[in-house]
């Protein structure tokens, strides 16, 4: 129960930072669609994800797989003099990785959009425009130095979680959010083409970001520069790990790239359907998934260095537990209530209710894969503790080429919800690999009371989803209409109503996680 009580706080942590990002990153995008036209904003998001690829590649990748294993043992081991110069040395080694793929990108990643010609014949889509297509490569050319301040960023966060400081980690991203606002309010009519506002608020975000998680670091760790040790043991350690996590991520990084210039194919309203439904995805997601495999990836890696195999079998179970019981509601209601909190959030300006319907088909395939998504974050932490990154590897290039293969043979008949329906169906079977690899290592990752605690969840969410739908049913029946209150009502009733249930029932059942939950909220009051 200890156990469970320091993941929860952890998660807890980083969970309420991440709300708070998370809830003003939907500002930022309501903000977006009011004032910038699709024509615009559609070969921005396309542009936008380039960086954000391989900030997830060698950043949060290579934080999570390599960096903190390696660290956690030098802290575990060496001196408080010797760990720091660890971190420097490391540091060092992501600060020249950057600046290198930084400039490589801004001369290189427009010619990856020239490409998506070949992908005519499988979607069978009309010829894009070219002018569609020079805007992006453009806008790509200007926004790619985005991923140097984000990477460093990234990098100074993976010290701060081994130091068991969540807050600055989560809360961070709010400096992109308020950057974006700001640029998109105060200068999108002072371009000729108002996404170049966007690429401002981009740089200006990311510096705010490395300058807040630098800072911390700095305070916490004891580390202000780099100090260029490139052949100390920690930088051959963690770059010998980093090499087939490169590759495992790349994997991701090109299902990515693929979906992007799938959807490219399909239209510039697809890609802000697909962009919609995808942050509504990542709003449970980073609060609950990521934030449990934050907490979870340091303990067991503490258990790896010690070789205590036991400890990281519980641990994971724990954090699965734990992810369960925060994101498979969330899930289900997310589903339900796709069509009203899109119209909500986004219907508006120039979010049409044809972009409402298109985002909300998306979301419901992507949301049914929520639970996958979070899971395989909590489950390649295991690999990661006993510094086997080659089975992730293995695993993430089998659900790429599903992945590909599902994209070509769906998009066909399904359109853009193909696309969703893929991802979901590819990153479910790399979580059930991972999972029978993993039992396979450390022994079954379930017993009688995970089975059962499960089953006690399933019950409780279930029980949850009848009430949202039929609080959901009368509410639009007293209050019909397009209006803001109307569609407040019909979001903010049926969502209390869900919260007030699950808790109630999970008390009820004597749920664990909810105790352990309960008690870090009860602290926190105090």
């Amino acid at each position: 129960m200890a156990e469970s009580r320091q993941l929860s706080r952890f998660t807890a942590t980083f969970a309420l930072g991440t709300l708070l990002s998370r809830v003003l990153g939907l500002v930022r995008d309501k903000v977006w669609f009011m004032f910038i036209d699709t024509t615009s904003l559609g070969p921005f998001l396309l542009a936008w994800k380039f960086p954000n690829m391989l900030r997830d590649l060698i950043g949060e990748g290579a934080a999570n797989a390599a960096f903190i294993p390696v660290l956690s043992d030098f802290r575990q081991k060496e001196s408080t003099a010797a760990y720091r110069e660890a971190v420097s040395a490391v540091m060092s080694a992501m600060f020249l990785v950057l600046l290198v793929l930084t400039v490589a990108g801004v001369a290189a990643v427009p010619l990856l959009l020239y490409g998506s010609r070949v992908l005519r014949a499988l979607t069978g889509t009309p010829p894009l425009d070219p002018d569609v297509v020079r805007t992006t490569a453009l806008l790509s050319r200007w926004i790619f130095p985005y991923l140097f301040f984000i990477g460093m960023a990234v990098f100074a966060m993976g010290p701060l979680f081994i130091a068991k400081h969540y807050a600055t980690p989560s809360w961070s991203p709010v400096l992109l959010n308020a950057a974006f606002i700001a640029s998109c309010l105060l200068l999108h009519k002072r371009f000729s083409e108002p996404a170049y506002a966007l690429v401002v608020g981009a740089w200006l975000g990311g510096a705010a970001q490395l300058v807040a998680n630098y800072v911390a670091m700095g305070r916490r760790i004891g580390v202000w520069r780099p100090n260029f040790h490139l052949r100390h043991p920690a930088v051959r350690a963690s770059f010998c790990l980093l090499i087939p996590v490169l590759l495992g991520q790349a994997t991701a990084e090109v299902n990515k790239l693929v979906d992007a210039l799938f959807a490219l194919r399909l239209g510039p309203e697809v890609i802000k359907a697909l962009y919609t439904a995808n942050r509504l995805v990542q709003l449970p997601l980073s609060m609950f998934g990521m934030a449990m495999a934050a907490a979870v990836l340091p303990a067991v890696s503490r258990a790896g260095a010690r070789g205590d195999f036991d400890e990281i079998r519980h641990t994971l179970m724990q954090g699965l537990r734990q992810c369960f019981f925060l994101v498979f509601p969330a899930m289900i209601g997310l589903i339900l209530l796709r069509t009203p909190i899109i119209r909500l959030l986004f219907e508006g300006g120039r979010f049409t209710a044809e972009d409402t319907a298109r985002a909300a088909g998306a979301l419901g395939l992507y949301g049914a894969g929520l639970l996958s998504f979070a899971w395989v974050k909590v489950a390649v932490s295991g690999f990661y503790a006993v510094k086997n990154t080659k089975t992730p590897v293995i695993v993430a290039s089998s659900s790429m080429f599903l992945n590909i293969l599902l994209n070509c043979v769906l998009v066909g008949p399904l359109g853009y919800r193909g696309l969703a329906l893929a991802t979901t169906i590819s990153f479910t079977v790399n979580f059930l690999l991972l999972y029978l690899f993993l039992s396979n290592r450390f022994g079954a990752l379930w017993d009688r009371d995970f089975l059962a605690a499960l089953f006690r969840m399933v019950l409780a969410t279930g029980m949850m989803a009848a009430v949202v739908y039929g609080v959901h049913f009368k509410t639009a029946q007293v209050f019909p209409g397009e209006a803001v209150l109307p569609r407040a009502m019909c979001v903010a009733l049926p969502m209390v109503s869900a919260a007030a249930t699950y808790i109630a029932l999970a008390a009820a059942l004597d749920l664990d996680e909810f105790r352990a939950f309960a008690s870090v909220l009860r602290r926190t009051g105090r």
